[in-house]
This record gives C-alpha cells, sequence and structure tokens, in this order.
C-alpha cells in the first residue's frame, strides 16, 4: 500500500504533524487549566487581602453586617465566590453564598481541616476538591489569614466553583482544537504539494534509469528546483548525456571499426581470389600480392591500435616514466622520417631552445606521439612546404610544437578530431593508410603523463599540433 515514495512521504507527514498537534493540543490545554486556576487564585487571594478592613471595621462596629454583605455580594458578582470569616477557634462566625440556604448550614459550624491549621499558621493555601465534602461540586478554595492589629485573629476563605471555569476552558479548548483541524487540513494540502514536488523527480528517475538500462537514452527528468533533489535531477540528466552519447561513440566506434576491417579483408580477398583463379595475368600477380602485403601490414597497425586504445581506457597501460632528452629523440625520428621528407621535398625548420631538453615521460610512448604528428605533418602538407618542429621552457612546462603547410582544418571539425576513427577526408586518408585512431591515442597518452595538447589551424595555411611536458628535475 505504502510502496511508493509519495504515499511514503505523506504518511510519514501526516503522522509527524498529527503526532505534533496533538502533544501541542495537550500541553496547550493543561497550560491553559493551570494559568486559568492560577489567575482565578491570584484574583481570590487579592480580593481576601482587600476584604480585610472591611472585617476589621465590621469587628470594630464602624459598619453594620448589612455593608460587608453588600461588599461580598460585589465580589461573589465579580468571581461568584463563597466566603467564609472564620475565628481562631475555627468557627465560621460570617459567611456568604448567592444560596441562602448553604449560609444557614454554615453559620457556627467548626472547621477542622489541615488547611485551616496552616492559615492559622499565617500560610496561604490553594486547593482544589470538595474541601471535605464541604460542597457538591469541585471548588477551588483560597485561605488566607485573617490579621487584624498584626496578630492572626482567625482565617477568611474564598470558595469558586471550578465547573465555570471548565465551561471557559471548554470554549478555548474548542477554539484550539478547530485551529489544530484546520492546520491539519492546510498541512495535507500543503504536504501534498511539498511530496509531489520532492517524489515527482525520484519517481522520474527510477522510470528513465529503467528506459537507459532497456536502451532508451533520449528521455531526461525535469529540475524543477535547486535543492538537493534538483541537483540530483541535474546531476542524472548530466550521465544519461554521457551515456548517450558513449552509446553512439560505442555504436560508432563498432561500425568504423567493421568498416575499417571489412575494406582491407575485401581487397585481399578480392587480390587472393583472382590470382587462385588466374584471372590475373602472372606478371601482375606480385603486384597486387603485394597490395595485398600492404592490406595485411595495415590491418595489423590497425589492431595494435585498437589494443593501445582499450589498454589505455581500461586503465591498464602503464607509463615507465624516466629523464630524456627530448630533442635527441626529435632529431633521431626526424632522421627515420629522411626519405619521406625528401620525396614531398618539405623545408625542415627545427627550432630548439637549448642543445638539450630534459623531460619526465614514457620513452616509447612520447616516440609514438611524435611519430604519430610527424606522419600526419608529412602527409598532409603541401609538395615543398614547410616542416617545423620546435622545443621550448615556460614556467613549468616544456611545449613541443610540429606545424605543417597543409589545407588545415575547419574550425567546425577541430573538436572532432581527437574522436576514434574520425578523418577529415576518409578516401584521401584511406589512401594514405590512415585508421583515424592515431590523434586519440596521442591525445589519450598525453593526458595519461598528466598535460595537455591544443591544436591552432587555419584553413589553407596549414595546422600545428602543440603539446605539454613535465621538465626534469635537475640534479
Amino acid at each position: 500500500m505504502f510502496r511508493s515514495l509519495f504515499s511514503r512521504l505523506m504518511v510519514t507527514y501526516f503522522i509527524i504533524i498529527l503526532v505534533t498537534l496533538l502533544v501541542l493540543g495537550i500541553l496547550l490545554s493543561s497550560l491553559m487549566q493551570d494559568y486559568f486556576l492560577s489567575t482565578r487564585a491570584n484574583d481570590l487571594i487579592r480580593e481576601g487581602n482587600e476584604m480585610i478592613p472591611y472585617i476589621e471595621l465590621y469587628a470594630v462596629g464602624f459598619i453594620d453586617g448589612q455593608t460587608l454583605e453588600n461588599y461580598f455580594k460585589v465580589v461573589d458578582r465579580f468571581l461568584n465566590t463563597t466566603i467564609w470569616i472564620t475565628d481562631e477557634l475555627g468557627y465560621i462566625w460570617k459567611s456568604y453564598s448567592s444560596d441562602q440556604s448553604e449560609i444557614e448550614r454554615w453559620k457556627d459550624q467548626r472547621l477542622t481541616v489541615e488547611e485551616f491549621v496552616q492559615v492559622l499558621k499565617g500560610k496561604t493555601i490553594t486547593r482544589v476538591g470538595r474541601f471535605e465534602e464541604q460542597f457538591q461540586v469541585p471548588v477551588l478554595t483560597v485561605g488566607i489569614p485573617l490579621k487584624i492589629n498584626n496578630r492572626i485573629r482567625g482565617a477568611i476563605f474564598l470558595h469558586s466553583p471550578v465547573n465555570e471555569m471548565n465551561s471557559t476552558l471548554m470554549g478555548i479548548y474548542l477554539n484550539i482544537w478547530k485551529a489544530a483541524f484546520l492546520s491539519s487540513a492546510l498541512s495535507m494540502i500543503l504536504l501534498f504539494w511539498i511530496s509531489r514536488r520532492i517524489s515527482r523527480p525520484l519517481v522520474q528517475i527510477n522510470q528513465i534509469s529503467r528506459e537507459i538500462a532497456s536502451g532508451n537514452f533520449r528521455r531526461r527528468v525535469k529540475a524543477l528546483t535547486r535543492d538537493d533533489v534538483g541537483q540530483l535531477a541535474v546531476n542524472f540528466n548530466a550521465m544519461a548525456d554521457s551515456l548517450e552519447k558513449l552509446e553512439q561513440m560505442r555504436r560508432s566506434f563498432v561500425a568504423n571499426v567493421s568498416h575499417e576491417l571489412r575494406s582491407p579483408l575485401t581487397s585481399m580477398r578480392g587480390y587472393i581470389q583472382g590470382v587462385l583463379d588466374k584471372t590475373i595475368k602472372p606478371e601482375e600477380q606480385d603486384k597486387y600480392l603485394q597490395v595485398a602485403l600492404d592490406e595485411t601490414q595495415r590491418l595489423n597497425r590497425l589492431i595494435n591500435e585498437l589494443l593501445d586504445l582499450s589498454q589505455i581506457e581500461s586503465g591498464q597501460f602503464p607509463l615507465h616514466v624516466e629523464s630524456i632528452d627530448l630533442n635527441e629523440l626529435i632529431r633521431r625520428i626526424l632522421i627515420s622520417y629522411e626519405e619521406r621528407i625528401d620525396l614531398k621535398e618539405l623545408d625542415v625548420q627545427v627550432e630548439f631552445e637549448d642543445e638539450s631538453c630534459q623531460v619526465e615521460a614514457d620513452p616509447d610512448r612520447l616516440q609514438q606521439v611524435i611519430i604519430n604528428l610527424l606522419d600526419n605533418a608529412i602527409k598532409f602538407n603541401r609538395q615543398g612546404g614547410l616542416l617545423l618542429l620546435k622545443t621550448w621552457s615556460h614556467q613549468n612546462a616544456v611545449y613541443v610544437k610540429i606545424q605543417d603547410q597543409g589545407p588545415g582544418i575547419p574550425k567546425d571539425e577541430i573538436v572532432h578530431i581527437w574522436e576514434p576513427f574520425y578523418q577529415l577526408d576518409k578516401s584521401r586518408s584511406r589512401k594514405q593508410g590512415g585508421t583515424g585512431l592515431g590523434l586519440s591515442i596521442v591525445k589519450k597518452i598525453i593526458e595519461e603523463h598528466g598535460q595537455n595538447i591544443w591544436v591552432n589551424s587555419q584553413t589553407d595555411e596549414g595546422t600545428a599540433f602543440i603539446f605539454s611536458l613535465k621538465p626534469a628535475r635537475k640534479a
């Protein structure tokens, strides 16, 4: 019944509010009752103390009994009070009540209750009850000593019915519980809105996560707030974007790998089949077998690059970092490319800030980076163009620049060149033996070293790749 988050929130919040209102109602009721009793007791004590001078005047004969009774009537009208005046022995020698029969019943009655003894000792007492069954209903009794000429000559007892206060309190209680009920109703409306607002993104995340698990990456969660739930929705959408992009890359990767493998295999199969079927003339067989051999080399290079890429992305690509001379490594690589450079009649310009440049890097992986970038610079350079290789130090890094004067890379294509299998001119790249994995591997190797790589390119002016390395510590 309460399996959904929304229903759990509603029930939990409702129980909390209900318990809170009940506790507050009980506490308020108790506090109001105590407050009313305390207020009435203080009123009775005040009136009792103000009554003492009148009783003293009556005792010495300055005022008559009717005047004193009129004063008692005023007090009774204000506080609905029964009044007893006792002597030192406890005999009630003067009393007042709105019920005349009660006055006759209490005349000359002697009090023996403990409360009377306490009052004679000078204490003011407050009690709630029937005062030893003297009253048919519970009353609030206040007893104060009757002092005349600084001597206790008796006691004054004022009794006020509690049921009258209870009637007043019942009205207050009714208003309190009405307010509590109204607050509960308003709280339920507010709770419904808050619970729905909190649970809706979570429910959506639950639904959409199941869709993502089944392969649908298109739906997103609506982030309506900026709180933790809103941030969760934003982060979930970011994760969904990443998963969608990753899925697109996976599909593109599989498609590209399939295409890159199918093309050379189809060519090799056709050439070998032609040799076996004798459709290729004997004098041309060596030529086509050489093409098939070149395709196998291309396949081998593609597989090696795929393995490198897989190892890098899986974190199983250990680097053996050591201090090496970057300039010397570039010199050796240039020498190995001398034949290709001469075929293109390139003007090679080498600019080293110092004769030696020590950096901390994996020699084999750094060589792979430079070979890849240099191979592209030669491959896409124009005939007789400039090939620039430059190294320099700046602040806490060493920079390497490899620049050509080729056709350049369009601005809208630059962001994609690091993607696996991405090629600007697929037909041309395939003829030149490219796989579209080189730059992706280069970027990941540089990032594995904790460094960065940038590209600057202008259409018809050439492209420059610049990457940073960590300088070796000086001994």
